[in-house]
This record gives structure tokens, sequence and C-alpha cells, in this order.
């Protein structure tokens, strides 16, 4: 099941970077295929309390990139949708260390203080959410870096972070030429890491 799943995400991404690469075509359908192939992996993963939370987040991810994928669509409720994925890594990491890192958690709600200059729903979502991630990447890469699931675990989570530099920097019309392909060449490849990141063994829910 694992070469299967590798092997046909490797196909789709490969396709759909070349149809971004020459603009012979429209990507989404493709893309969305590939993050739906991700959450189908992980639905078919391991039957544990950490399989079934990344499963879970990889389904609010499917959710969030069908809003993000359409143009004009609800870049709020999208961004959103991705925060409640963060907020489920995070439950990964408790689990795995067996209780809240306290430091991490005060940075990780510092972005919340924007609140109190602002009622723009964007500006208070995306450093909520990019604050967490990194929080995530670091914890994973921190904690037990010995262990394989946290290894990938954490190197899937860099190379989200990687993805939404390129959306960022895209979205200001830096390196307009790489980011556009530099957002999906990371983002697919983080999603089918943190698909193969969960845990095989331990409670089972």
């Amino acid at each position: 099941m694992r070469k299967l799943f590798l092997t046909a995400a490797g196909l789709l991404y490969a396709v759909f970077l070349f149809l971004d690469l020459t603009l012979a075509g429209n990507s989404a359908p493709l893309k969305f295929a590939a993050i739906l192939l991700c959450f189908a992996a992980a639905l078919c993963g391991p039957r544990t309390t950490d399989g079934c939370l990344t499963a879970l987040a990889l389904g609010f991810a499917a959710c969030a990139d069908r809003f993000l994928l359409v143009p004009g669509g609800h870049y709020s409720l999208g961004v959103a949708l991705f925060c409640i994925v963060q907020a489920l890594y995070c439950a990964r990491l408790v689990r795995w260390r067996g209780g809240i890192c306290r430091p991490m958690l005060a940075l990780r709600l510092v972005p919340l203080a924007v609140c109190l200059f602002t009622r723009e729903p964007l500006a208070v979502l995306v450093p909520l959410y990019f604050t967490n991630l990194v929080c995530s990447a670091l914890e994973a890469a921190l904690f037990r870096p010995a262990r394989r699931e946290s290894r990938r675990f954490a190197a899937g989570l860099f190379l989200l972070a990687c993805c939404d530099l390129c959306v960022g920097a895209f979205n200001l019309g830096l390196w307009t030429g790489f980011t556009r392909i530099g957002m999906w060449l990371f983002y697919l490849p983080s999603q089918m890491v943190v698909v193969l990141s969960a845990q095989s063994k331990g409670d089972v829910p």
C-alpha cells in the first residue's frame, strides 16, 4: 500500500509540476486529487491514536485546500482550517511528549495579540497559523530526533514552512517565477511525509 501511494502521488506530482512549468493546462484538479490521495492514504494508515490524529489533520487540510485552490474562494476559511490542522499536529506532539511544552505554548499564542490592533481575519489567522507551524516543526525536530516518526514529521513540517514562505513571497510579488512553482514543489512532498510519520504502534482508540 505504501509503494502504491508513493507511486500514485509521485505521478500526480510530476504531471502537475509539468503543467505548471509549461502552462500547458489547469493543474488545480490534479493538485487537489493528490491531496485527497494523501488523506485516503492516512485513512488507510495505522489504526493508532496517532494515526487517527494524522488522518484527521489531513482531512482538514484537504478541506482547506478546497477553498484555497478555487479562484476567489474563501481564503480566510481556508487558513482557519489550516489553523485546526496545526492544532491537531500540536496534539500529536503533546501525546509524544506526554505533556505540553509550556514555553512553546506561550509562543504559539503570541500571534493572538494581533487581535488588539485589527479585526481583519487574515491578519490574525496567518501569523497564528505560521507561528504554530514553526513551533511544531521545531518541537518535532528536537524531541527524540532519533525516532523515525519524529524525523519524518519534522521534515514534513519544514517542507510545509518552505511552501508557505513561497506563498507569502508570491503574494508580495517576490521571485514570482520560482515561488509560483515552489509552493506546490514543497507542499505535496510535505503532505506525503506527514502521512508516513504516523506511529504504527501505540495507543489504539
